[in-house]
């Protein structure tokens, strides 16, 4: 899909002037779209088309006066499972455009949507810029949803003898991975641009250098957290097993119990002359004997906290 909006003052004006228009957003473009986009505005096909490869790593690109920055933004994938991964989003900076490519729709416009940190003026710029800020709060975000899993995790350990809250911290650290790797990725692109890549005014630099402190706070919380979760995943490990080391002694002990009764049982079930069975009340007398004695076993097994 295509859209095309003009800019003006704060505001982003959606128009069907789409090669008269500031900005192009393309969302999971076909072929076709790719073709006509870069033939119109004389772009190089593969600016377009390589951020839609899931596999894409964030790098700049200069051709035919075009600019090229692809950077990695998180998101939450429901189905099958619950996944939190990082795909490519394009930025082309060409003559008098802006052109943004991502396979997730909605995703793009929905960052710049975002009130909370609005440019005075909205240029190509500090559209790109806003990205940069938008996508590192973004990974903020995600961190806190996975430390919300993780306590959730934490909460059920004590009484479990499952591997399901191990799952959920594997799957949390294969995110941290994902995500650690791609702000690196990210802050190596904004630096380069701040180094005289891209020329920009002093309020440009301002919103570039504030999208680095945010790159770098969720880069910090990554480290930390994934410390954390690391130091979890052995300690969950060792709780499990000790749950079930409780769970087999306890059915030691039962068994070690019912030894007793079982052993008079199978005595007084051969056929050879036994003390008390000329007596008709012999049942009882055994039965008696039999629960005196586990039950004394019970009660010493469980003063010795054996069970």
């Amino acid at each position: 899909m295509i859209a095309s909006y003009l800019l003006e003052g704060d505001e982003i004006i959606e128009t069907q002037l789409i090669w008269e228009s500031a900005w192009i957003n393309l969302e999971n473009p076909l072929p076709q779209e790719q073709a006509l986009v870069a033939e119109r505005l004389n772009l190089p096909l593969s600016f377009l088309s390589d951020p839609l490869d899931p596999r894409e790593r964030p790098r700049l690109d200069n051709e035919d006066n075009c600019l090229l920055i692809i950077v990695r933004l998180p998101i939450i994938l429901e189905k099958p499972q619950k996944r939190f991964e990082t795909i490519p989003l394009g930025v082309i900076i060409a003559e008098n455009q802006i052109i943004t490519i991502c396979r997730e729709p909605g995703l793009v416009r929905q960052l710049l949507d975002r009130q909370v940190r609005k440019p005075r003026r909205v240029t190509r710029e500090s559209l790109l810029f806003k990205l940069f800020v938008e996508i590192s709060s973004d990974f903020i975000h995600q961190l806190q949803v996975l430390e919300e899993l993780a306590e959730e995790a934490e909460k059920h350990l004590s009484k479990s003898q499952r591997n399901v809250e191990l799952m959920i911290l594997l799957t949390i650290e294969k995110a941290l991975i994902n995500f650690s790797v791609a702000l690196h990725s990210n802050r190596a692109i904004m630096e380069k641009l701040l180094g005289g890549v891209l020329p920009m005014k002093e309020e440009q630099e301002a919103w570039l250098e504030y999208a680095l402190t945010e790159n770098q706070q969720a880069i910090f919380t990554v480290e930390v957290f994934g410390q954390i979760v690391g130091s979890m995943g052995d300690a969950f490990g060792v709780i499990i097993s000790n749950n079930l080391n409780k769970v087999m002694k306890f059915l030691t002990g039962v068994t070690i119990i019912l030894m007793v009764p079982t052993l008079v049982v199978g005595a007084y079930g051969m056929n050879v002359k036994l003390p008390l069975a000329e007596y008709s009340f012999a049942f009882y007398i055994l039965a008696v004997i039999c629960l005196a004695f586990s039950a004394f076993i019970w009660i010493y097994f469980n003063r010795k906290k054996w069970i």
